[in-house]
């Protein structure tokens, strides 16, 4: 009788084979890495180097589990290569919490201060003191790492804080929005299912923190989230909120159910037409007494579904009106400050009163000094003056350009009768060509 063969044992890897590290197939290497630490003064270059492949190692893995917490045995379950668990991760999960990467879930879960005075003492009192008596347990005892014990991987939950604030456009900011919905939005910005509500609850809380988010939580639906996410600053959300929460999910309830109803009326219709086709005239009635009644309730479905959305729309008008009376109180802000430096008024009555004082008192200056300057020598003299100068002028002229009329007095001329001179002749007329005859 042959033996049958023995069916090989398939482990599961930490992540898909071509995300492993390249060592993962070494057997010699992974025993190695895989072994307790040894003590770090006796080979610190060999201790640092194997915490950096856990520590990096873990990293992609919660990276890629979009994995923000865990415990030292979920890190024993998930890192086993062929069934053989790391004795190192103690170690390296004490190391990661002693640097700052994790932190513990009840420490992580505590409710933020709310001011920045309880905000300071938290930072630079509670904490260090905290942290100074934690250092000085583990000087004098060994540290131990509880197995069930939750700690938050930091690198993780920002990465995931970081893909929420990404799927989010900036119209959807400080808009409410549900925990499966910013989880179903996250899934469709990274293309993967690995996303889990707990992990994307894990992200808002770390986004609360940085007063990026605000949450609350239904009173009816505990598991569910009322959340307002904006990177400016998010809005709380108040009772207001929830309200207004409610009442749009009952308005989508309403509106299914009356296209259920819908639906169900006419299927009653179309086989009352078939049974009359068919001659079963009974069964027609039933089915149209059936008709009958849907009707009745999709008009109340109608009624209430009217009711609700007139809710919703004098609430979404009170919060505009509440916006314009803010407005209106911050343009009053604005008005009084100007009454505060003296626009009055009184103060614009005496301004224009005084404006009109000094247009008259420049329009009686543009007058006086319109009227012609007043001459204090006369006429007569400046024409003899004017003369004078002329005649200076003149005689400056060269003889060649003289055309002055000379005068004379005839006592100074000489007698010439003695010399019997003949007349002359009287001049030509242009028109006479005849010369002229003696006396």
């Amino acid at each position: 009788m042959s033996a049958t063969p023995k069916s090989k044992i398939t482990f599961t890897t930490p992540m898909p084979e071509e995300l492993l590290p390249d060592c993962w197939s070494k057997e010699e290497r992974m025993k190695s890495l895989f072994a307790p630490f040894r003590n770090r003064s006796a080979n610190p270059e060999d201790w640092n180097s194997k915490y950096k492949f856990w520590n990096q190692f873990i990293n992609d893995w919660a990276a890629y589990h979009y994995r923000c917490s865990f415990s030292l045995a979920d890190l024993n379950i998930n890192f086993k290569r062929n069934g053989c668990t790391a004795l190192c991760l103690p170690t390296v999960l004490m190391e990661l919490y002693n640097n700052g990467e994790v932190v513990p879930e009840s420490e992580f879960l505590k409710e933020p201060s709310k001011t920045w005075t309880g905000w300071t003492v938290d930072l630079f009192v509670k904490k260090p003191i905290s942290w100074s008596f934690s250092k000085l347990k583990s000087y004098v005892a060994e540290p131990t790492i509880e197995l069930d014990t939750k700690y938050i991987h930091l690198p993780t939950v920002k990465s995931l804080a970081n893909v929420i604030l990404s799927s989010l456009d900036s119209k959807q900011e400080n808009i409410l929005l549900t925990l499966s919905e910013i989880t179903q939005k996250c899934k469709e910005k990274t293309g993967s299912d690995r996303i889990t509500e707990s992990n994307v609850r894990l992200a808002l809380i770390w986004l609360r923190n940085t007063k990026k988010a605000a949450f609350r939580e239904c009173k009816e639906d505990s598991h569910n989230l009322l959340v307002k996410i904006s990177s400016k600053g998010a809005e709380e959300v108040s009772e207001v909120d929830e309200g207004t929460y409610k009442l749009t999910q009952q308005e989508i309830l309403l509106i299914k159910n009356i296209e259920q109803l819908e639906t169900e009326r006419n299927e009653a219709i179309t086989k009352a037409k078939s049974a009359v086709a068919s001659g079963l005239k009974q069964v027609a009635k039933s089915f149209l007494r059936k008709k009958h009644e849907l009707d009745k309730c999709i008009e109340r479905r109608s009624a209430a579904l009217l009711n609700v959305q007139k809710l919703l729309s004098r609430i979404h008008d009170a919060h505009y009106d509440s916006d314009t009376l803010e407005a209106y109180k911050a343009g009053y802000s604005v008005l009084k400050k100007f009454e505060d430096v003296g626009l009055t008024e009184q103060e614009a009555a005496n301004t224009m009163d005084d404006m009109a004082e000094i247009l008259d008192e420049l329009k009686e200056v543009q007058t006086v000094m319109a009227q012609p300057v007043a001459l204090n020598e006369s006429d007569a003299e400046l024409e003899q003056e004017l003369a004078d100068i002329m005649g200076t002028a003149w005689e400056d002229l060269p003889k060649s350009g003289k055309t002055k009329d000379i005068s004379f007095n005839s006592v100074e001329l000489p007698d010439l009768s003695a010399l019997d001179l003949q007349d002359l002749p009287a001049p030509k007329s242009k028109n006479s060509v005849q010369p002229s005859q003696e006396s």
